[in-house]
């Protein structure tokens, strides 16, 4: 089970950093493109036709592939009124559980996506005329990529041992 745990470890690792370069990137796109925008209607009263949507594609990818970089680092928001009254064994398989939902959750986004991609296949954007297929394929990659690190995490919960308790 350890050289499984490399494996999707390192899988996830490298698609992490993938993501996190391309949540960066996006979101400088995302950002230019909604001052033009801004810029182009309200200083020089010429709308842009394209900015807009493609800041749209941007926002989309950037949201979902951040959600997926959530589940790799764990800084999604939870409560914690439950896990805080168990024990560290109670804690830990409440953590496993929530990691097997996690999981199955994007199992789900992924297949979701996978059908809707595939339902507008050959259909192109309004106004920058991309296939459509860019701005829904972004469901298809963060559910896989939820899947990926949720089966790492999961994993390793089996593989390493617990993480110190912190002291305040």
């Amino acid at each position: 089970m350890t050289a499984i745990h490399g494996l999707l470890e390192a899988l996830s690792r490298t698609a992490g950093r993938a993501t996190i370069f391309l949540v960066i990137a996006m979101t400088v796109v995302m950002t230019v493109c909604l001052i033009l925008q801004v810029l182009f209607r309200y200083a020089l009263g010429q709308a842009l036709s394209w900015s807009e949507e493609l800041a749209l594609l941007m926002f989309t990818w950037t949201v979902l592939l951040a959600g997926s970089l959530g589940v790799r680092e764990g800084f999604h928001v939870a409560l914690t009124l439950l896990p805080d009254r168990l024990g560290p064994g109670g804690q830990r398989w409440l953590e496993r559980l929530i990691l097997v939902l996690v999981t199955v959750f994007g199992f789900y986004l992924a297949v979701s996506g996978w059908e809707f991609y595939d339902g507008t296949t050959g259909q192109l954007s309004a106004a920058v005329g991309y296939p459509i297929e860019l701005l829904h394929s972004a469901a298809l990659v963060s559910g896989a990529l939820v899947v990926l690190h949720g089966l790492t995490r999961l994993v390793a919960s089996f593989v390493l041992p617990p993480a110190p308790e912190a002291r305040p």
